[in-house]
């Protein structure tokens, strides 16, 4: 199941499942982000080069939200195994940013999570990016005490996710 709006919702805006022709456009999202909050890292640049094997074929899933042929944002959800979800890789566009894209593609992950019948999903960030962190909690996701197998060097803080929203 995937979050989805009518077709003339949010000025035409459509959140939809990855395709391969999406793919470039899951790279350059990302990698604009990556480049101005924070140090782009081995595993990001992976991810970024191999979604279909590094998230897709793992049991996890890619969103977009599209307007038309438009790509104007992303989000993935990583399966890591045993029902434990990681939200990832969420980048919008900067023309379109105050539009609630990072809200309806969050919720798409959450709604994936709860299908797929998952027993944690968490996230991980950085304080520095504040309207990120005002937006993970009100679709609450709680800070926790960040694992010493955390997967990323550039985050400060990991929250899970504690329920509907």
């Amino acid at each position: 199941m995937t979050a989805s709006l009518p077709n003339n919702a949010r000025n035409g805006i459509r959140i939809v499942p990855y395709r391969p022709g999406y793919k470039q456009a899951f790279h350059d999202l990302n990698m604009a982000w990556l480049e101005k909050y924070f140090t782009v890292e081995p595993v990001h640049r992976h991810a970024l080069e191999n979604p279909e094997s590094e998230i897709i074929e793992g049991g996890g899933e890619i969103f977009f939200a599209v307007r038309g042929d438009d790509v104007l944002g992303t989000v993935a959800i990583r399966a890591d195994g045993g029902g434990v979800y990681e939200l990832t890789k969420l980048g919008v566009d900067p023309s379109a940013q105050g539009l609630g894209l990072g809200r309806l593609l969050c919720e798409a992950v959450i709604d994936h999570f709860c299908v797929m019948g998952g027993t944690r999903l968490y996230l991980e960030t950085h304080t520095k990016l504040v309207p990120a962190m005002r937006l993970y909690e009100t679709l609450n996701f709680t800070l926790m005490d960040k694992p010493e197998d955390a997967h990323y060097q550039g985050t400060d803080c990991y929250m899970e996710w504690t329920g509907q929203q």
